[in-house]
């Protein structure tokens, strides 16, 4: 009978350090599991940051080509505005409204900047400050066009802001 005992002690305790084997090897195995999760998804938000990263570079890929646009679009205006006669400046119209056309599907925007606005910073770029019946730190004249492509700026506006009037 003591034979039976000591027979199921040791069964209990094979059993036991069993147990406890499976037991460490089932946190073993969650570490790992847990471990391949996170790799995973660092690895998912690496493709997303990826692709983000490649769809900017291919969006702004054109930018020196579209400033070098800019600064023909630049002297089409200066043209036009150096005609007293409108009527011979009808070709020139044409085809600067062509050339603002395709710069526009390239994802070329103008900057809207109105006399009164307030001055902004982050579009606009201060040439000169001078008093006007306008308020102080608006935009008295815009004497350059900015642009931007797809929302970031390329070349701010220029523009002659108010300080006020002179007293």
């Amino acid at each position: 009978m003591e034979e039976g005992k000591d027979k199921n002690k040791n069964q209990d305790a094979a059993s036991q350090s069993d147990l406890t084997e499976i037991d460490a090897c089932k946190k073993e195995r969650d570490e790992y599991l847990d471990g391949w999760k996170r790799a995973k998804a660092d690895f998912i938000n690496y493709k997303k940051d990826e692709a983000r990263r490649i769809e900017d570079a291919l969006k702004f890929a054109n930018e020196a080509i579209l400033q070098e646009l800019i600064a023909i679009l630049d002297s089409f205006h200066l043209a036009i505005e150096s005609h007293e006669n409108k009527e011979e400046t009808k070709g020139l119209l044409l085809i600067m409204s062509q050339l603002e056309e395709s710069l526009r599907r390239f994802g070329l925007e103008k900057i809207s900047v109105n006399p009164g606005d307030k001055f902004d910073p982050m579009t606009e770029e201060a040439i000169q400050e001078i008093s006007s019946e306008r308020s102080p730190g608006t935009v008295h004249e815009e004497v350059g066009k900015g642009y931007k492509l797809y929302g970031r700026v390329v070349r701010p506006a220029r523009v002659i802001i108010s300080k006020g009037q002179a007293n």
